[in-house]
């Protein structure tokens, strides 16, 4: 019996990415550099478009081959004397590689179409998509406890990355993770995001419908109590005054 060989996976792009984020500002403006180029460059090149000298850019090159960040190679000239080294960028771009996925979730909301099946599935997939987040599934709460279950969205929305601010009784998101220069997110991926946010507040579909959520707004996406929520909320207080 002839054991099967096990797979190698190849390194994850996270921990590139990650591992960048730790490059002094100095080594950072060196590997942006050797990215931006279509073509190897020599340490020279790189010092040129620095304005640093050579040896000072090689030592921040040759760290950045021992990170992974680069590759090293030569090529022959024809000239007598050993060649120039030249570098390669092998690290991924971040913002190459999330317009790469944002692009994977445009070919998605292409699929679904339009219309309100498209609609009703995409926020089945946001749904699906928390019940495979770990912790997300929130216990059923008061019914009066509206704004609690807007609060409750906070610490999901700022893992997610979407700075999200309290003004009163709403949540506003100051920034996209799905926005970027070259991208703005379809609508249906904001109902995905809707459909998460969705099983995030808990599984009584009515306590959801106490919520709004209004993408695009003039301040950014915000989630709010619905008018009838507050209009109830300000009933109970005057009765309360009265009694």
């Amino acid at each position: 019996m002839h054991n099967r060989p096990i797979p190698s996976l190849p390194r994850p792009a996270l921990g590139d990415l990650s591992a960048r984020a730790n490059l002094s500002a100095a080594r950072r403006r060196v590997l942006e550099v050797v990215e931006a180029s279509n073509d190897a460059m020599t340490a020279v090149q790189v010092a040129g478009a620095l304005n640093l000298h050579h040896n000072t850019v090689r030592e921040h090159l040759d760290a950045l081959v021992d990170a992974g960040f680069v590759t090293v190679s030569t090529k022959p000239t024809g000239k007598r004397g050993r060649p120039a080294l030249r570098y390669a960028s092998t690290a991924p771009d971040p913002q190459q590689m999330v317009d790469a996925y944002l692009l994977l979730l445009d070919a998605i909301a292409d699929i679904l179409g339009e219309g309100e099946d498209a609609h009703a599935t995409a926020m089945e997939i946001g749904r699906r998509w928390a019940e495979l987040t770990p912790g997300t599934i929130a216990e059923p709460t008061a019914d009066s406890e509206e704004v609690d279950r807007v609060t409750a969205l906070i610490p999901y929305l700022a893992v997610m990355g979407f700075a999200p601010e309290i003004s009163g009784d709403t949540v506003v998101l100051r920034s996209c993770p799905l926005v970027t220069r070259n991208h703005t997110p379809r609508d249906l991926v904001c109902t995905m995001h809707e459909g998460f946010l969705q099983s995030v507040v808990g599984p009584d579909p009515a306590a959801y419908a106490r919520l709004k959520f209004l993408p695009n707004g003039p301040d950014g996406c915000q989630i709010s109590p619905t008018e009838s929520t507050r209009k109830e909320q300000e009933l109970e207080v005057v009765h309360a005054d009265v009694a």
